[in-house]
């Protein structure tokens, strides 16, 4: 059963092996661990904080002004 994703990248980018997740996108951490060290450094957020909202807001604004 894959994991549901609960956070997105909210500043730079976070390797995981070969995976690279950069700002914007989603991104699902290893263990609870990893994600209350990230949270606390402020490389991540959850989905349902404000400013990850903004993110997404922003994202899909761009890719809409992109298509055009």
């Amino acid at each position: 059963m894959a994991r549901k994703v609960e956070y997105i990248v909210i500043d730079g980018c976070i390797q995981d092996g070969r995976k690279v997740t950069v700002k914007g996108e989603l991104y699902s951490p290893a263990s609870k661990e990893q994600a209350e060290e990230l949270v606390a450094e402020g490389k991540i957020a959850l989905l349902s904080d404000p400013i990850a909202r903004l993110l997404l807001a922003g994202a899909s604004n761009a890719e809409s002004e992109e298509d055009e």
